[in-house]
């Protein structure tokens, strides 16, 4: 495994040999009562969050709210109701720069930071099934300050979902974002969060009318029009249907939607996590070496009798250079002959993370002589190639994309092991920086692995426990990112074996924040 700039980690491979990476600051989940700020531990200037969390309730009185849901939503009688992380060095005013009324809510930030500022909400419940469509209008100071807004379902501190949208408004103006959910559950309320990624020093963001509207099950809100209905497509000539509706081919390529999973313990039977998760996994990523052919076809072929993906990476028989020069021939076509009379699709990689470990022209060359005989071979078997991911993008330019990626021969699926580090100590240090995967890396494989027409997925990902009680839905959220950029599997590392930062899946509710997406996504269907 590796997080973008992390330690390696297989059954077979040792310690870090990757530099830090960039990555912008963490999420700080405290919320006090006073509008006032003291100061915090300094964080890293260049790539601070501010973020605007403003709860609200799933019904309310007009008596006690001027909007929907929110006590003060719409900022009249100024501050009144709302309160601001001690942490974040910022100040809340009230502003006369309103978009409706005479009055708005001003976060002032004086270094860039981290920023939570909370509303006072009225009570009320609503059913699951029930949908909830919320709103706020922002204008930040400055021009490209992307703006988000997120809607939570929490049942007290567990995070049910979370999802959102984002605006990049100009300099100056209003512009209205506006999101929905439908719930989940009977006994849950909601929060809606403003985010705003990477704040610039000293600039404002002005926030009003904040709303969120609501109507029973069965129906749709006034303000969020109903999504029209779709067809899956029919699945191709030996592929299948998918738990989620979606069709998938023969090597197990969706049509939509993706796979979530994990790799558990030393390649260790996943029964009783998901009996703790209560969903079978969709993708199960294990580790082997090149003598390990038969146990690997094995368990391969009991995971997908179960429903799950195989998504398996193999140490090779023989060094790059002979493998290149044609000594592992006879292995991949032994190995792709076992995997061809399994009942369903497989994905295989041969050597992931291959940086630092030798010249990679050398892997290059041998992933383009595999490559060929697999797929021939094994008209069910995916060819994947795992990288590290932050080597590619912010490493050694021998890494890149342009330098390591196999040429001439096809590749179904490139993996990315990234991992947030946030809370991992290094050299004595611990790391505060949270990452955007979305803006860091999503983006960018989304737009390369279009250029190349190939599929993609995050191999391996974790979180610290820290990380985790900073943003539970960390996982959730990631995965929604993956999905809208077009990847097709995510899978978790739920293992200490070279683990360099708390990644296990070790409590009730660091499990729950896998159980939450994995509920949604897509899996294989019992044959």
């Amino acid at each position: 495994m590796s997080p973008h700039p992390g330690s390696r980690v297989d059954v077979t491979v040792g310690a870090d040999r990757r530099p830090a990476g960039p990555r912008p600051e963490p999420r700080i989940e405290p919320i006090s009562t006073s509008s006032r700020t003291t100061p915090a531990l300094a964080l890293t200037a260049g790539a601070a969050l501010v973020a605007a969390a403003l709860a609200v309730p799933l019904s309310s009185s007009p008596a006690t709210a001027a909007t929907p849901g929110v006590v003060n939503g719409d900022l009249e009688a100024g501050t009144s109701g709302w309160s601001v992380n001690p942490l974040s060095r910022a100040t809340l005013s009230s502003s006369t720069t309103a978009h409706g009324g005479q009055r708005a809510l001003r976060v002032r930030t004086t270094t860039p930071r981290h920023v939570i500022v909370r509303a006072t909400t009225a009570t009320g419940s609503l059913h699951s099934g029930a949908s909830a469509s919320a709103g706020a209008w922002v204008r930040p100071a400055a021009a490209g300050q992307t703006v988000r807004l997120q809607v939570r379902e929490r049942v007290g501190d567990t995070v049910v979902q979370t999802l959102g949208s984002s605006v990049t408004p100009a300099a100056g103006q209003w512009t209205e974002i506006r999101t929905a959910l439908t719930k989940r559950r009977t006994d849950s309320d909601l929060v809606v969060r403003v985010v705003w990624p990477k704040s610039a020093r000293g600039v404002d963001l002005l926030v009003d009318d904040v709303s969120l509207r609501t109507a029973a099950p069965g129906t749709t809100t006034p303000t969020t029009p109903p999504t029209p209905p779709t067809t899956p497509a029919p699945p191709p000539p030996g592929g299948g249907v998918l738990t989620n509706g979606c069709a998938h081919d023969a090597r197990g390529l969706p049509a939509c939607g993706g796979y979530l999973g994990a790799a558990t313990g030393s390649n260790t039977d996943p029964a009783t996590l998901e009996s703790q998760l209560g969903r079978r996994l969709g993708v199960r990523r294990t580790f082997w070496t090149g003598t390990q052919v038969d146990k690997a076809v094995s368990v391969a072929a009991g995971d997908v009798a179960r429903g799950r993906l195989p998504w398996i990476s193999f140490k090779l028989p023989h060094s790059w250079e002979s493998m290149s020069a044609g000594a592992g021939d006879a292995w991949a076509r032994d190995l792709a002959t076992k995997l061809a009379r399994i009942d369903g699709p497989v994905w295989v990689a041969f050597h992931h993370e291959p940086e630092g470990d030798g010249d990679i022209q050398a892997w290059r060359t041998m992933q383009e002589r595999l490559a060929p005989i697999v797929r021939s071979t094994a008209p069910n078997v995916a060819y994947t190639v795992v990288l590290t991911g932050w080597n590619q993008f912010y490493g050694d330019s021998r890494y890149s994309l342009a330098q390591l990626w196999p040429r001439g021969v096809k590749i179904d699926i490139a993996g990315f092991d990234l991992y947030n580090e946030y809370g991992v100590t290094k050299n004595g240090k611990k790391d505060l920086r949270w990452p955007d995967f979305d803006a860091q890396y999503y983006a960018r494989i989304q737009a390369w692995a279009a250029q190349q027409g190939v599929a993609w997925g995050v191999a391996e990902t974790a979180y610290t426990d820290e990380a985790h009680a900073a943003d539970p839905s960390w996982i959730q959220t990631s995965y929604r990112q993956l999905l809208a950029r077009g990847g097709v599997a995510m899978a978790y590392f739920d293992t200490e074996l070279n683990a360099y930062g708390s990644w296990p899946l070790a409590t009730p509710a660091k499990r729950a924040s896998l159980a939450t997406p994995l509920r949604d996504s897509a899996a294989l269907r019992v044959r």
